[in-house]
């Protein structure tokens, strides 16, 4: 059978509670200190992603802003470059429009006075005619004869 011997057991209960008070001072102590260190190592990286992912989402916000801007900007510019386009395109057009007017009124002005030099070179040729007419007539017959022959022969001359 088993026996218990009280010294023994005091003893065992001592070396248990030495046991017990080493390792919590050697073993517990260090093991949690450790432990709460990489507690504050994984606490600090969190805040320093937590404030990354901030600075990130405020840069978002002020690229978006910015993206935005330059947009209102881009609509803007185009607008003045329509604006300034269209002004520049009726400038044309009134400048082309004013040398077409002033072509036509030169084209006009040069045709009357060609019809003019025809008309004038007409009468002249007429006359020359008449007057040859008339001197080809004149020496051959005289009176009613003459004025018969002589618009006989500016028919003729005519027709040609």
């Amino acid at each position: 059978m088993l026996s218990v011997d009280p010294t023994n057991l005091i003893l065992t209960v001592v070396n248990l509670l030495v046991l017990l008070v080493a390792l919590k001072i050697f073993l517990f102590k260090p093991v949690q200190k450790i432990i709460a260190d990489r507690q504050a190592e994984a606490d600090k990286q969190f805040g320093e992603a937590a404030a990354r992912q901030a600075e990130a989402d405020g840069l978002k916000a002020q690229y978006a802003d910015s993206l935005a801007g330059i947009e209102d900007e881009k609509k803007k510019t185009l607008q003045a470059a329509r604006k300034d386009a269209d002004a520049q395109y009726q400038k044309i057009v009134a400048e082309a429009e004013s040398k077409a007017r002033q072509i036509k009124e030169d084209a006009t002005a040069e045709a009357q006075h060609q019809k003019a030099q025809i008309i004038k070179g007409a009468e002249k040729e007429i006359a020359d005619m008449v007057v040859d007419a008339a001197t080809k007539v004149v020496g051959k017959q005289s009176g009613a004869e003459i004025d018969r022959s002589l618009y006989n022969e500016f028919l003729d001359k005519a027709g040609e």
